[in-house]
This record gives C-alpha cells, structure tokens and sequence, in this order.
C-alpha cells in the first residue's frame, strides 16, 4: 500500500488538473507545414469544429483520417481530447469512476469524453467501431446538440453542464456496420442510434498519386524519381485491393508509404530491400507474392 500523503496527493493533483484543463493546440499539438489537406474533408472537418458538428469520418487504414483533424484544430488553434478505442474500452475510460482517498472522501475522476463536455474541447474518437457498442451508449445524451447537460453516475450523481464549445469527431475504418474480414477483422457493428448522432459523415481515401509523391518528397526526404516508384507500386497495390479486382489483402497506406521512404533515405536499404521492412513481411504468402512482384518490376 502507498503512504497515505502519496495516495492523497496523487488525488489532490487529479483534482488541480481537473480545474486547470491541458490544452491541445499551438505550442501543444504544432501545424505540420508538410501535410497536405484533402481540400473536400477539410473544408467539411472544419465547417464542423466550427459550428460544433458532430462529424463521423470513415477512410482505410493509414490515410490520415485522426491526422487532418488533428492538424485543422491545431492550425484552429482549438483544444481536444483524443481517445483511442479498443475492444478493451470500458464506461471508466469514457465517462470516470470513483476515486476514495485514503480519509476516506469519495471523488470523482472524469473519464475523456466527460472532460471534453465539461471543458469545451473536441472529443476525437479514433477507431470508434473497434468499442464495444453498449460501452458507447452512455455518449448517446452527450451527442444531442440540444442538451445543455447531463447527468454523470458516479458515486452520488453530478450534473454537468455543456460546454458550447464541445463536439465529437469519430474516425473509424467502416460505416458501422462491422467487417469480419480479415482486413478489419475487430470492429463492430454500431447502433443506429449513435450513428444517427452524427450529423456529417465524411469518407476519405488515400490521396492523389501527384499529392503522395510530394509528401514523400517533404516528409521523407526522399527524391522525387523514387518517390514516383513508391507511389506507383502503392496505387497499383491498391486497385488490386478493391472489391472489383480482390486480388489481395494487404493495403500500402501513406503510412507504409512513409516507412518505406525513410529506410531508403535514412537507413540506406534499396527500395526492394526496404519494402520488406515496410509491408510485405506482414503480407500472406500469396499478398507476398503478388506485392513483390510490383515492387521489382517497379523499383529493380
């Protein structure tokens, strides 16, 4: 058991911190000068931090859904409150739980989505459809636009008013109707109800050919002829991605794209080399196959 002034002071700082709310804006969270800004998405992302929408924004893996948002409320210069669900989010996590102190008072520890309410931040939920959909219910009330506050149980029951300035931003790799594939194999199907709380929902995809290549060139540092290579095999990969072609699995996001252009920039692997470090050691053998083949023809 920790000494009891330990115990108390730890309670005592939640308490302060609760009072003095961190900011997530400039200086905190910075404007990526390289980042390029899907125009259509941001132009909706912003309307929607700014008239304190809820917005739903549905994309694959690694095209920098969480990272536009994060970079309009930096460039904003508003406040947030990132969550990052799992099947492992519990209410706690959410909405808070009791704490008792060592004298025995009982406190209230606010979870993320109830210091978002309270503080007037952006609530960024990224990868909502991995929770566990009746984890989510207790949002349904803090969603409403029209409710100027809520009722929070823990330990006696506390009131809370609504910030004008709190809103919530989902990002998720489906609509919310769950995928048992084995591409997004964990995430679920999400009630109606809260789905229905969100009154713009966004789908993105990976950017332009012309528009990866330069972020590769920025980002990355790497020449422009290589980073016409990365992007090519990334494109071709992903047209046999679709559901038209399902040749393979295995996505080449801006992310891989990004790894792969710094072990050739960095850490001085051939681009063929660096691949294998970037995607396919995590492909099937069959993904494997197909991806490595793009990748000589392209990059040998």
């Amino acid at each position: 058991m920790e000494p009891k002034d330990t115990v108390n002071n730890a309670v005592d700082l939640i308490q302060d911190l609760r009072k003095k709310p961190g900011k997530t804006g400039p200086g905190v969270v910075k404007v990526d000068a390289h980042f390029w800004e899907d125009p259509a998405p941001a132009k909706l992302i912003e309307f929607a931090i700014k008239r304190r929408k809820n917005a739903y924004i549905v994309g694959p893996t690694g095209c920098g859904k969480s990272s536009l948002v994060i970079n309009i409320l930096a460039r904003l210069g508003e406040e947030m409150e990132l969550f990052n669900c799992s099947g492992e989010t519990s209410t706690d996590d959410l909405i808070g739980k009791p704490w008792r102190k060592v004298s025995g008072e009982v406190i209230a520890v606010h979870g993320a989505a109830v210091r978002a309410y309270r503080d007037g931040k952006i609530l960024l939920l990224e990868e909502v459809d991995h929770a566990q959909p009746d984890i989510l219910t207790p949002l349904h009330r803090m969603l409403e636009v029209n409710r100027d506050y809520m009722t929070v149980n823990i330990g006696e029951g506390e009131v809370i008013p609504r910030s004008t300035r709190f809103a919530v931003i989902s990002t998720a790799n489906t609509i919310g109707t769950g995928e048992d594939s084995f591409m997004y194999n964990g995430t679920k199907p999400l009630n109606a109800a809260f789905m229905n709380r969100f009154g713009i929902t966004i789908k993105m995809g990976y950017a332009p050919e012309k528009e990866e290549i330069k972020i590769l060139e920025k980002k990355a540092g790497v020449d422009k002829a290589i980073a016409t290579r990365l992007v090519s095999v990334a494109h071709e990969a992903r047209g046999l991605l679709s559901a038209a072609a399902n040749r393979i699995s295995t996505p080449v996001s801006t992310r891989d794209l990004l790894e792969w252009a710094e072990l050739i920039c960095m850490a001085g692997f051939s681009e063929v080399e660096a691949a294998d470090y970037a995607f396919l050691n995590r492909a099937n053998e069959a993904d494997r196959e197909v991806l490595m083949r793009l990748v000589q023809n392209t990059c040998s």
